[in-house]
């Protein structure tokens, strides 16, 4: 049992600690909200892409697309959400709902998710990661506009400039093509790409907002359940009686139990009136995110379904 969790804190502890690291240098004020704001940006409209862009620019077509994986992962999506919403009115009030629920389903995917499968299964996996990445980023934004307003018409362009989206299409155009990516402009942008995952953790635990934590506590901490164990649990398990096995099931588990995005907060702010109980459901989920994730793990591998 201890070398299951020394297995399953080599992938999460890291993170953590990045994460402490970026409280300890706002606390400190060796950083600052404008550096975490410029952080923030550089990561998502440059870093990230070229990250993604070359982790599916670099390999053959058929390596980049896990049909089954995608296709169950956007379904269960999609039942998450109804469900959650559903339940809603035993949990929140009628104007919480579409926040509470987004913030139930939407994971921090692009950065929690991308750097626990990188460090579950290096470059491998990076490539499905990134088909499944921009697959569940396009329905994420569909719905959280569906849930939070009925400005519908924003849908569309609103993905159409979303810069993940862009590079991920971008890169699964050049592998098509199968030309080798020229060795200068590989090694640049991939030096880009390297600031993706320390600059956006730090970003992500120097924004942490622990005075938030007093309005909506109970609310905020039966999202934070569901997001984190019961939504994961019954995703893996039913995908397990599908037969989803191996590093398809490990990369649908980091995935789906990754803490809420910072981006249900963005949107419920500029949506709603319920910002904040946004922002509390991201902190408790990051908060605790590193332990649900290291135990479900260590379940994982006894059972040797990873």
């Amino acid at each position: 049992m201890l070398d299951l969790l020394n297995a399953a804190l080599q992938i999460t502890a890291p993170l953590l600690f990045i994460l402490m690291l970026g409280i300890f240098l706002k606390r400190i004020q060796f950083i600052d909200t404008q550096f975490i704001a410029t952080g923030n940006r550089l990561v998502f409209k440059v870093a990230l892409p070229c990250l993604l862009f070359l982790s599916i620019a670099n390999r053959p077509n058929q390596e980049s697309i896990n049909f089954s994986l995608v296709t169950y992962a956007a379904i269960a999506t999609l039942l998450s959400a109804a469900i959650v919403w559903l339940l809603c009115p035993l949990i929140v009030s009628q104007d919480k709902k579409g926040v509470f629920t987004q913030c139930a389903f939407r994971g921090n995917m692009g950065i929690i998710g991308l750097a626990l499968c990188i460090n579950a299964y290096g470059n491998e996996g990076l490539a499905q990661v990134s088909i499944y990445l921009a697959v569940i980023t396009v329905l994420y934004n569909v719905l959280a506009v569906l849930l939070l307003s009925s400005a519908y018409r924003k849908i569309i362009p609103n993905l159409i400039k979303n810069p993940l989206i862009i590079a991920i299409l971008l890169g699964y155009i050049w592998s098509i093509t199968g030309i080798e990516l020229p060795k200068i402009a590989q090694t640049s942008v991939n030096y880009i790409a390297k600031l993706t995952l320390p600059l956006a953790l730090i970003c992500i635990g120097a924004s942490l907002d622990w005075s938030s934590l007093k309005s909506n506590k109970q609310t905020a901490f039966i999202c934070t359940l569901l997001k984190l164990v019961v939504l994961p649990a019954i995703i893996c398990a039913c995908a397990l009686l599908l037969g989803i096995k191996g590093q398809a099931l490990g990369i649908l588990f980091l995935m789906m139990s990754t803490p809420t995005a910072a981006a249900a907060y963005v949107m419920s702010k500029q949506m709603t009136e319920h910002g904040n109980l946004a922002a509390e459901v991201i902190t408790l989920t990051t908060l605790l995110s590193p332990v649900s994730i290291t135990l479900g793990l260590v379940l994982l591998k006894y059972y040797e379904l990873i």
